[in-house]
């Protein structure tokens, strides 16, 4: 680790002095519901993308009162970045639009608006605007880079990269059949690994097979951060499913990151690895 980010891991205890306030964003008629932490200094501000299932203030964190996003968001304020993490429609607070609707293309929507929010925002001003998007928050961020090239810095954290492989291994084949067979408006019952029993409708299944996140991220011009977990049994296997995006855009820029966790950044048993996940991505959006 750089120098700065070693000095960046050692402010993670520290409680920082954000601004934090609850912002609405009108999106196809419905509500984006977020978070907006104001930050002073020179980085860059930061949207952040939650994964399946999420919420934008994401998992709790072992042995702390913190979300794997709260967590992340005030050591960008303490690294003078703003931040706004969203939830996407049909997730958390943003249930205008019911979560048996929401897509890839839904979240996209959403991330493509979140970033003209940002841009419009008086704190941000001239600002660069970067993006981390942690799973399918990852996936949506691939795209989103597509969508606006214009973004400074894409950071993907245990990104979705094949999304029929690792959605296919997550619903099981059954699940799957009768998710492409069903008409676009039509609910999907199944139960997750984990015991959560869903819905969803056909079109999100319809949009498994044809996104190709490492595609549309290839021709994005700016740098891209991608960390992965050794341990990671849902986006698996690593480093490769990672490497694949650094294949498909030959950038020298680009950075590839492995470490010993797994998909939640081992937050089930306390924030250390989590807290390197920060202290590495600030550093490398701070140019270190």
């Amino acid at each position: 680790m750089t120098r700065i980010g070693t000095a960046l891991a050692a402010m993670l205890a520290m409680t920082g002095a954000a601004m934090a306030e609850d912002v609405r964003l009108d999106v196809a008629g419905d509500s984006v519901i977020g978070t907006f932490e104001a930050a002073d200094g020179p980085g860059p501000a930061v949207l952040l993308l939650h994964g399946f299932t999420g919420t934008r203030d994401e998992l709790p964190v072992e042995g702390t009162e913190d979300f794997v996003f709260t967590r992340f968001a005030r050591q960008l304020a303490v690294a003078g970045m703003p931040s706004l993490r969203i939830d996407f429609r049909g997730s958390g607070e943003s249930l205008e639009m019911p979560w048996e609707e929401t897509t890839f293309s839904t979240q996209i929507e959403d991330s493509v608006a979140a970033v003209d929010w940002m841009a419009a925002h008086p704190d941000i001003g001239a600002r660069e605007i970067a993006v981390i998007g942690w799973s399918q928050g990852g996936l949506v961020a691939a795209h989103l880079a597509a969508e606006r090239p214009d973004l400074a810095r894409v950071v993907l954290l245990n990104p979705v990269t094949a999304p029929r492989v690792s959605f296919g291994a997550l619903f099981g084949p059954e699940v799957m059949e009768a998710g492409l067979a069903a008409a676009p408006a039509a609910p999907v019952g199944f139960t997750l690994p984990w015991g959560v029993e869903m819905e969803l409708n056909g079109a999100f299944f319809h949009e498994i097979p044809d996104s190709d996140p490492v595609g549309a991220i290839a021709d994005y011009p700016g740098p891209v951060l991608v960390v992965v977990g050794a341990n990671d049994d849902l986006i698996t296997p690593q480093p490769a499913m990672g490497q694949t995006v650094l294949d498909a855009r030959g950038n020298a820029a680009d950075t590839l990151v492995l470490m010993e966790m797994d998909h939640v950044f081992n937050v089930f048993t306390g924030p250390d690895m989590l807290d390197q996940v920060i202290a590495t991505t600030i550093a490398w959006l701070s140019g270190a």
